[in-house]
């Protein structure tokens, strides 16, 4: 089996190795002593399409895979952790449940926003009381004509006080056991 990483991968890898090494690893200690968030990195990253690597183009990504993906969030996160999860949890957790389960009128409202940087994307299932156990989500969704009223308490939601997208869940049907109940929102 051949272990070797395709020349665009390794072009993508060496990328963002240098950028990681030149424009996060410098700060990196300092944005964990001060615990801020890494807005100008995150800037920087969208710019250079990597906040949306491997969603495809026509929603504004790079075309790229999930190896890509892959590559983006190890070599940030050999400098700084904490700015991996960030980019982590904006693609796999923002974006990927729109990109997968969204209409296409979701898909084309929200992904060319997430996949520039332009915003971050957040997911929401913890709650106090369940943890992340999703089949025991007590926030409840109500649906009054053409909108939803979502009513419960999250907590631990990545990216959650800096993203404008966040993919939150409720439950919709209270008559049916746990998971089958529950749907997901973007906010």
């Amino acid at each position: 089996m051949d272990y070797e990483l395709p020349e665009e991968h390794r072009m993508l890898r060496d990328m963002v190795r240098d950028f990681a090494k030149t424009e996060l690893e410098p700060i990196a200690s300092q944005l964990d002593e001060e615990e801020r968030f890494p807005e100008e990195i995150l800037k920087k990253m969208g710019e250079l399409g990597l906040l949306g690597v491997c969603f495809p183009e026509e929603y504004g990504g790079a075309g790229m895979d999930t190896l890509a993906f892959a590559i983006v969030v190890e070599e940030i996160a050999r400098v700084c952790a904490s700015t991996a999860i960030t980019v982590c949890a904006h693609m796999s957790l923002g974006i990927y449940p729109i990109y997968t389960f969204g209409t296409e009128e979701q898909k084309t409202k929200y992904m060319p926003g997430l996949c520039s940087g332009e915003y971050l994307g957040a997911f929401s299932l913890t709650e106090p009381e369940a943890g992340s156990d999703a089949a025991n989500v007590r926030t409840t969704a109500v649906r009054k004509g053409d909108v939803y009223y979502l009513n419960g308490t999250k907590f631990f939601v990545t990216n959650g006080g800096k993203a404008k997208t966040v993919v939150a869940f409720a439950r919709t049907n209270p008559d049916v056991p746990r998971h089958a109940g529950i749907s997901a929102f973007i906010v």
